[in-house]
């Protein structure tokens, strides 16, 4: 048994009410991309080996930590807050896309003129999000980190923590910082990170000024030293050893749920690079992760897959 986490994944755990792209019925679910990343690197890396760190609120209906036992963590911290936990709508649109929306009351009053209080919602989320000087102190220091999407300024907190206690870390950025800012700006926000893995939706505004490629390029050579950019069925772009940019095609399946399919990508990314694989073959693996996840529905029959065979 090991006696700390190789791999630290931080993220949130939620209450999804998932609206699908085609009409019919919504469900409640287990769900965040903590659980989801967890599920994607337990799927090649011996789980006692991974760490979790997310927050729960009062009224979380779902046995998460007995979710996460059974799937083989004994690393689990969840630091309990006072706040009501998070519900958000996830509504699907036919290309795969998805927008999150608050059910909480408390996210819903109304403003002077009937507008949605958006400061009421950050504040929910900034609530339920864990960050790195919540963990427990002989977790560190640690071989590497996976800091999933975030709400602002979570992630440059968690970086300013783990820059001198980690190896290696990566992030997958929040749209709700990373779509409106330059190159630039992302690499001085995330400053201290080794990868950046981030979705189309999470750069959009990037890609509409540069190509996939010469997106990846900018991004490595504003201080990244991996980039992989997420693209739906579209090929990710990897850039790593060497400064090569390299377009691998994602695996054809059938999409029964698409929700997780980027968080489980990170996670066996981030648990293949720490086995030693390179970028490449980390990003295949992780390919065929995503396409597994995808095939099934829920975050508790993704953490019961077993690694697809390459």
């Amino acid at each position: 048994m090991a006696s700390k986490p190789d791999l630290l994944i931080i993220g949130q755990v939620t209450i999804d009410d998932v609206v699908p792209a085609t009409p019919g019925p919504w469900r409640r679910q287990m769900g965040g991309s903590s659980l989801y990343a967890v599920a994607g690197a337990r799927l090649w890396l011996d789980p006692s080996r991974i760490g979790l760190l997310a927050r729960i609120g009062q009224g979380y209906p779902f046995e998460v930590e007995r979710l996460l036992r059974a799937a083989g963590l004994i690393h689990i911290a969840l630091p309990r807050f006072a706040t009501e936990h998070l519900i958000e709508w996830l509504i699907y649109e036919p290309d795969g896309s998805r927008r999150s929306l608050p059910r909480n009351r408390s996210a819903l009053h109304t403003g002077a003129e009937g507008s949605r209080s958006i400061a009421s919602y950050d504040d929910l989320r900034l609530d339920f999000a864990a960050s790195a000087d919540q963990l427990p102190a002989d977790w560190l220091p640690v071989s590497a980190v996976h800091l999933c999407p975030q709400i602002d300024p979570r992630h440059p907190d968690s970086l300013r923590t783990l820059r001198s206690a980690a190896n290696w870390i990566a992030v997958d950025p929040s749209p709700q910082y990373s779509r409106t800012m330059s190159v630039e700006e992302l690499a001085h926000h995330l400053e201290g990170a080794t990868a950046v893995l981030p979705s189309a939706q999470e750069v959009g505004s990037l890609l509409e000024r540069f190509e996939p490629a010469a997106l990846a390029s900018q991004l490595y050579q504003a201080g990244f030293s991996e980039v992989l950019i997420k693209r739906g069925a579209e090929p990710v772009v990897v850039l790593g050893e060497g400064g090569g940019v390299r377009c691998l095609p994602v695996v054809k399946t059938q999409v029964v749920d698409p929700t997780g399919a980027g968080d489980s990508f990170c996670g066996a990314y981030a648990a293949c690079r720490l086995l030693g694989y390179s970028c490449v073959e980390s990003a295949r693996r992780a390919i065929a992760t995503a396409a597994l996840v995808v095939s099934c529905s829920g975050v508790e029959a993704a953490m019961e897959l077993t690694a697809p065979a390459l």
